[in-house]
């Protein structure tokens, strides 16, 4: 059974997921809104065959017959939009993060609950190999009780490249790129956060008007994460060291490297099977397992990886990192956030 998906917003990200959707065998475009018409004619030559298009949302949903809307509006009308397409009978599948604030996130997700419809987020980088091998690692013990995480992302990102919305938010790499990090910890400690410390700001050539730099100190019940990412580095990389009781474990996202208590040598690890695109080179690594996890939620009732209900604890991350940079000081998750543990799969 295919599933019809009405998509919201057809920009950069948005581009992106047209063509996954387009090259998928169960998903199907039954529609584009987006309020830029020649971004709906992009959309529409992208898409390689004649799908409607609409400048209205509520036009959209009254004229298709969608299973599921696909959200990859900017940021900030995410919840807006999850909520009206819950309120139309429909599955959501939302690009991170699925709200801005924790208030939004959980009137989401009580609109989820009360449509008895699905609420997905596209956190498409825990399906990535490499991130996959280091969860696989960290719980099979390979290091034994882990203490402490060096994070360090740097990327080359101007906000001429990436859509000029993001160039005006407060917090762009907080709450637009460290989120994901933020998930893949939680992901590989298989902890809640218990409090983050977070500084950010802005290197003088930066283009942005706000924090295109943060550093983090993020406490996950005794283990401890020192974070730091860019958007204005001079080039990409990516290090991930994950210490041990018994070992080290350290990643570039490409490649997992293991070295055991006692030795002086790392040693490569194979990385595990993931379905076929999910190893696709950035942006599309880890974006067939998302929109299987829609297929499956849509046609057999399948709760997703990526919930809702889970993610929700990626947007408390965020929301105590920028009152903790706001106000100067360690802020604790319960402070914005109190809700159910989390329950990743």
């Amino acid at each position: 059974m295919s599933v019809k998906v009405l998509q919201i917003g057809v920009g950069i990200r948005g581009g992106h997921w047209i063509e996954y959707v387009r090259d998928h065998p169960d998903i199907i475009a039954v529609g584009f809104v987006d309020p830029v018409p020649a971004a709906l004619d992009r959309a529409r030559r992208s898409a390689g065959r004649d799908v409607p298009v609409f400048g209205d949302l509520e036009e959209a949903l009254n004229e298709t017959d969608a299973d599921a809307v696909l959200i990859a509006s900017p940021s900030a009308m995410h919840a807006e939009h999850a909520i009206r397409a819950l309120d139309a009978g429909k599955a959501v599948f939302v690009e991170k993060p699925f709200a801005v604030t924790v208030a939004d996130a959980q009137r989401v997700l009580d609109r989820s609950r009360e449509t008895a419809r699905p609420v997905i987020v596209g956190e498409n980088y825990r399906y990535r190999p490499a991130e996959r091998t280091v969860r696989k690692l960290v719980r099979e013990g390979r290091v034994g009780r882990v203490d402490s995480v060096a994070f360090v992302d740097r990327r080359h990102m101007p906000s001429h490249t990436e859509g000029p919305w993001l160039a005006t938010i407060d917090y762009p790499q907080l709450q637009e790129v460290a989120i994901h990090h933020f998930d893949s910890l939680r992901a590989f400690l298989d902890l809640a956060p218990s409090s983050i410390t977070v500084r950010v700001w802005n290197p003088s050539w930066s283009d942005y008007q706000h924090g295109a730099c943060t550093e983090a100190l993020v406490d996950f019940g005794g283990v401890r994460v020192q974070y730091t990412g860019t958007l204005m580095s001079h080039r990409f990389s990516v290090s991930i060291w994950i210490e041990g009781e018994d070992g080290v474990i350290w990643t570039d996202r490409k490649r997992v490297f293991w070295r055991p208590k006692g030795s002086r040598w790392f040693r490569p690890v194979r990385n595990v099977k993931v379905p076929p695109g999910d190893e696709a080179k950035y942006p599309k690594e880890g974006t067939t397992s998302l929109l299987n996890s829609l297929r499956e939620a849509v046609t057999k009732g399948t709760r997703a990886e990526t919930h809702g209900g889970d993610n929700i604890w990626n947007v408390a991350m965020i929301e105590a990192g920028k009152l903790s940079d706001s106000e100067g000081r360690t802020v604790a998750i319960d402070e914005v956030y109190s809700g159910p543990p989390p329950e990743g799969g």
